[in-house]
């Protein structure tokens, strides 16, 4: 039986963190595909041995980038939005990559995601490392059946 990939699941699993942590859905949902894309990109950067934010900054070195609005997340915003690679992510961007890519599955990883942010303590929601480390590396392979 195939499962669902990491991308999709670290984009739903950083959402219910957003939310867990006060930000409203719409916030939420566009912080979740841009944790999920800056962790893609991370994966790459480790390859050539750059700096996540020195590597965002040369993008698009005519945009303003803000590193304090999402500061928990380690991530950059313009206009109050998430920022990575080089452009905005919005909502839309996370509905696409959950649901219209994965249909009804879209629900049971939202669940899954879900169930496991229920659980987290707050330092960890409020730590990235301690996320990454003691929250999406012990649940990165669960599988969701699809």
């Amino acid at each position: 039986m195939p499962y669902v990939n990491r991308f999709p699941k670290m984009a739903a699993i950083q959402k219910y963190r957003a939310l867990k942590l006060g930000y409203p859905e719409e916030t939420a949902e566009a912080i979740g595909i841009a944790e999920a894309l800056k962790y893609a990109i991370f994966k790459r950067i480790a390859q050539f041995g750059r700096r996540y934010r020195e590597t965002e900054e040369k993008r698009r070195p005519e945009i303003p980038l803000d590193w304090d609005t999402f500061k928990t997340f380690e991530l950059a915003a313009y206009k109050g939005r998430p920022f990575v690679a080089g452009r905005v992510m919005t909502p839309e961007d996370y509905r696409k990559e959950v649901f219209h890519k994965w249909g009804k599955t879209g629900r049971r990883i939202e669940k899954w995601a879900k169930g496991i942010i229920e659980l987290v303590p707050e330092d960890y929601l409020k730590d990235e490392r301690k996320f990454f480390k003691e929250v999406w590396v012990p649940h990165r392979d669960d599988p969701i059946e699809y």
